[in-house]
């Protein structure tokens, strides 16, 4: 079995290490530089946690750890749905929609483009404002723009605080989750993955996945 896992640059990559570590024995011993571990016949690879589903859905990998938003993002772009289930809590943040109180929206700043557009697809008072993709630290930008908003990751909501964004919309929660590919049934190993718990997409984007129900009902999952 081969297991992907977000490097050391990612901010995943402190809660996958936790849970990785105990599974890879010797794993913080080994060279820095390693991105790949082998232990009782099973490899961990490290990468960009923004590749992991794509890797999962593709076979190169059989288990992808990254996070929720990640697979989401990945799915809501591709119309490719993976089979997502809960890890114990570890680092939870939200995908939040955020500008300033009474601005005039034109454009909104993101580093999940599909994911913004999935939400204001199902929104009837959205408008269409511009997307532009944006790979994060994008409060300053927001700020700048008197037509700004973003659709963020937040942890504390201190760097948003800190640029003057008062107003703020959770779309989603995320922490760190397991991805499998549809279908595909991973050899037994390392980890149980028929006992963890599914995660559903969130509902104002599952019409952008349309077989991501049907995969769900074909490993046990919800309605």
């Amino acid at each position: 079995m081969i297991v992907a896992a977000p490097g050391s640059s990612s901010r995943l990559h402190g809660p996958a290490a936790e849970l990785t570590g105990g599974l890879f024995p010797g794993l913080a011993v080994n060279h820095p530089r390693s991105l790949w571990h082998r232990a009782a016949g099973d490899t961990l690879v490290l990468c960009r946690g923004f590749d992991i589903p794509r890797l999962v859905s593709t076979g190169v990998v059989d288990i992808g750890i990254t996070g929720y938003d990640t697979c989401v993002e990945w799915s809501f772009a591709s119309g490719a749905g993976l089979v997502l289930r809960a890890l114990p809590a570890a680092r939870t943040s939200f995908v939040t929609y955020c500008t300033v109180t009474g601005r005039d929206v034109r454009t909104i700043y993101t580093e999940y483009p599909a994911l913004t557009r999935a939400w204001l697809a199902a929104r009837a008072d959205a408008g269409q404002p511009r997307v532009v993709p944006l790979r994060g630290s994008t409060e300053g930008v927001i700020r700048a723009d008197p037509h700004g908003a973003g659709v963020l990751l937040v942890t504390s909501g201190e760097t948003m605080a800190a640029n003057g964004l008062d107003h703020d919309v959770p779309l989603l929660a995320t922490d760190v989750c397991l991805a499998t590919r549809a279908g595909a049934s991973p050899a037994p190993g390392l980890i149980d993955v028929e006992s963890l718990p599914l995660l559903e997409l969130p509902s104002f984007g599952r019409d952008a996945v349309p077989r991501q129900r049907e995969r769900l009902r074909g490993v046990g999952g919800g309605a």
